[in-house]
């Protein structure tokens, strides 16, 4: 495990997080068993079939297409991330430049609202508001009340993926854009945005290509790099807010989710023939002990038919995982906390998420 520090610039930035006062949110934070969950399915790209399924937990009953029978309509062109706040669900649709309000008991869709072409990617909530990343390098701000996009805060990085929201500020990984003759750029900060002034105030130094955040606790966040794919290998970080510092975890995550102090996560590693192989961790992230897990089922998967997301329920800490093909439907796996495999479900086209 290599450690290292926080460029200075963030020293202001973590002085003023500490005198930040937290804004109240609209909804119960206390984690109830739900028997209902949401799978969100991404859809192959152009064809305009991204779709929202129902699932019941217990049995593993999944009835995909829900958003579309309830609706009469689709979701629209690549479906990117959805979130749970308050009485809504919140999702994104990149190719389409929507985000899909929905209310989160009936799946009845409340609002479209139009993004122009700002190319929402990921979701985060605080205090009644909504934020999206956004392919034109910045987060948009939309009000839970109106449903109306009421600011926007440029960020100086390469275009943004996943963000996350403590104590008042929002973090956003800048990933990478497209240079010049096919070529990529890649970027390997965190933006800091100071909710208050819904600006940008910094910038943390995590790994080449940051593109998944999750808050771990209230002072650290566990981000997922992904390198060049050439020279710049990619790694997890978990980034110690209060501490002033970074650790970094010796295994690549292609997706992460967090449960009691626990990362978990999987990784993909590729022969000479660019055929990959899959492996599945947990990561205490106190210890940094690493622990396979759900070794019976790795082989599962192959280039073929590969893990698309991971996900713990909060509620009583099974294990989801999604898997995908290019030629067909996806399936959904719900592990129990031993490994054990409670039960499968086919899904629909690039199942991208699991909401609890």
């Amino acid at each position: 495990m290599k450690k290292t520090f926080i460029i200075p610039l963030t020293l202001l930035i973590f002085a003023f997080v500490g005198c930040t006062d937290p804004e109240p949110e609209p909804e119960n934070p206390t984690i109830q068993e739900d028997a209902v969950a949401w799978v969100l399915n991404e859809g192959a790209w152009g064809m305009n079939n991204a779709s929202i399924g129902r699932l019941d937990k217990s049995t593993g009953a999944l009835e995909n297409g829900y958003f579309a029978k309830i609706n009469g309509r689709g979701l629209g062109d690549v479906a990117q991330d959805m979130i749970a706040y308050g009485e809504k669900l919140y999702v994104s649709v990149f190719e389409s430049n929507t985000i899909e309000v929905i209310d989160r008991n009936t799946c009845k869709s409340i609002k479209q609202i139009s993004m122009g072409n700002r190319g929402p990617r990921y979701l985060a909530s605080n205090g009644g508001k909504v934020y999206v990343s956004c392919y034109d390098k910045s987060i948009a701000r939309i009000d839970t009340m109106s449903l109306e996009i009421e600011g926007a805060c440029n960020l100086s990085g390469l275009q943004p993926e996943g963000i996350c929201i403590v104590d008042g500020m929002l973090y956003a990984c800048n990933a990478w854009e497209s240079g010049d003759n096919y070529s990529y750029l890649y970027d390997s900060t965190l933006s800091v945005v100071d909710l208050q002034s819904f600006s940008e105030i910094g910038k943390i130094v995590v790994g080449v290509n940051p593109s998944k955040i999750k808050v771990l606790d209230n002072h650290r966040l566990v981000v997922a790099y992904s390198g060049d794919y050439v020279t710049a290998m990619g790694g997890t970080a978990i980034v110690d807010l209060n501490g002033n510092s970074i650790t970094h975890v010796g295994i690549e995550a292609s997706a992460i989710d967090v449960y009691q102090g626990n990362i978990y996560l999987y990784s993909t590693t590729y022969d000479e023939n660019w055929n990959s192989t899959y492996a599945f961790w947990k990561v205490n992230a106190n210890t940094l002990e690493s622990t396979p897990i759900l070794t019976p089922y790795a082989g599962l998967f192959s280039s073929n038919y590969y893990p698309y997301s991971i996900a713990v329920d909060p509620a009583n800490g099974n294990l989801f995982v999604t898997a995908a093909s290019y030629n067909s439907n996806g399936d959904l796996y719900c592990f129990g906390k031993n490994g054990q495999k409670l039960w499968q479900s086919e899904t629909s086209t690039f199942p991208n998420k699991v909401v609890f």
